[in-house]
């Protein structure tokens, strides 16, 4: 794979100098430190640590409406024997409109696609990277958003497991324009996961999970550079399935929280509180399942929720952010907690027209 993966950058470096003035071509790079760490000590779910660093180099070509990358990405995490994950990444990428971008192969999965924790994990971000797939990009005025299907696991004929994926729609409006704290900012989800097929070998039944979520906030400001803002999140998670067989088959949750904005630093204090709520893609703490087994399963969840992160761009390409995350449990008197440090990069390093 290695060899192939030379071969291609060589072969795409080399195509620059046969491109008309108008195209262009260049070398990026994409990549992150990282040191997370979970001190979960309850019975959803139990701490562990992700001390490691991800790195995604790619050529990206471009002529015309067209956006051509290919390259590889490499996760490594502490003390492996050998790297986490090292696959080749490549996209090709148009716009459909001033508005519209649709990107088919690896998707452009940054920060989550955006989404909160309850719905989406944050080390998703690092860890289950890249995605592959579809997706629509919407960028307006104050609405952005985006539609996408990451297909997880490939099966085929009489294959062990069950094919998985992931699609979902995120749409975010801001009264006062985009990632305008002030004023009225409205928040609409749509998560679904599968798992299935019809050509592996597995007797397991077909699960499909929907989660729909709607967040509802309003900030102004207080003082110079500072920012209040009041939010309302609710949740509603659903077995879908052709032949309906979790243990919870509906299930919902509400999240209220006041938070205070800075330019590089946010404090949010919530609480959370769930019945029968199933987020497979989700921060398991605010779900009902147990990662420990069924017998742990809780109905009820509530949590005393409370998140400080700064975040700190240090020069055009270069980022730093530092998070910390508590969670009160208040059925069993128990605080878990979880803190991450991470540095990133994102920029070009050679540009040839």
């Amino acid at each position: 794979m290695r060899h192939t993966l030379v071969f291609i950058f060589t072969m795409l470096t080399l195509s620059v100098f046969a491109q008309v003035d108008s195209n262009y071509l260049s070398i990026k790079l994409k990549g992150s430190a990282f040191f997370d760490n979970k001190e979960f000590t309850g019975n959803i779910k139990k701490g562990y640590t992700h001390p490691g660093f991800e790195f995604n180099p790619y050529v990206e070509y471009g002529i015309g409406s067209f956006k051509f990358n290919v390259g590889f990405y490499t996760l490594y995490l502490a003390s492996a024997d050998s790297v986490e994950r090292l696959v080749p990444t490549f996209s090709i990428e148009t716009k459909l409109s001033k508005q519209f971008t649709m990107r088919v192969g690896t998707l452009d999965a940054d920060s989550c696609h955006a989404l909160p924790e309850p719905i989406f994990k944050p080390e998703r971000d690092y860890l289950n990277h890249p995605e592959t797939g579809f997706q629509i990009i919407y960028k307006g005025t104050k609405t952005n958003g985006e539609a996408w299907i990451n297909w997880e696991k490939y099966i085929k004929p009489a294959s062990k497991f069950q094919e998985q994926f992931t699609v979902g729609i995120n749409h975010h409006y801001w009264q006062n324009g985009i990632d305008v704290e002030k004023g009225f900012n409205v928040n609409t989800i749509a998560l679904a996961t599968h798992q299935g097929g019809q050509i592996d070998s597995t007797d397991l039944p077909v699960t499909t999970i929907v989660n729909l979520g709607e967040r509802v906030s309003y900030g102004f400001l207080i003082a110079h550079h500072t920012n209040l803002k009041f939010s309302v999140s609710s949740y509603y998670s659903a077995d879908k399935s052709p032949n309906p067989h979790l243990k919870y088959k509906e299930g919902g949750a509400v999240h209220p929280q006041v938070s205070v904005l800075w330019p590089a630093t946010k404090l949010a204090l919530g609480y959370w509180f769930s019945n029968k709520f199933v987020n497979p893609r989700g921060e398991e703490l605010f779900g009902s399942v147990s990662t420990l087994g069924s017998t742990f399963d809780e109905n009820t969840r509530k949590l005393i929720t409370a998140e400080i992160t700064f975040f700190k761009g240090t020069t055009k390409n270069f980022s730093f952010s530092a998070g910390f995350n508590g969670y009160y449990d208040l059925n069993n008197s128990n605080f878990e907690y979880s803190y991450t440090f991470r540095m990133k990069f994102d920029g070009g390093l050679m540009k040839i027209r």
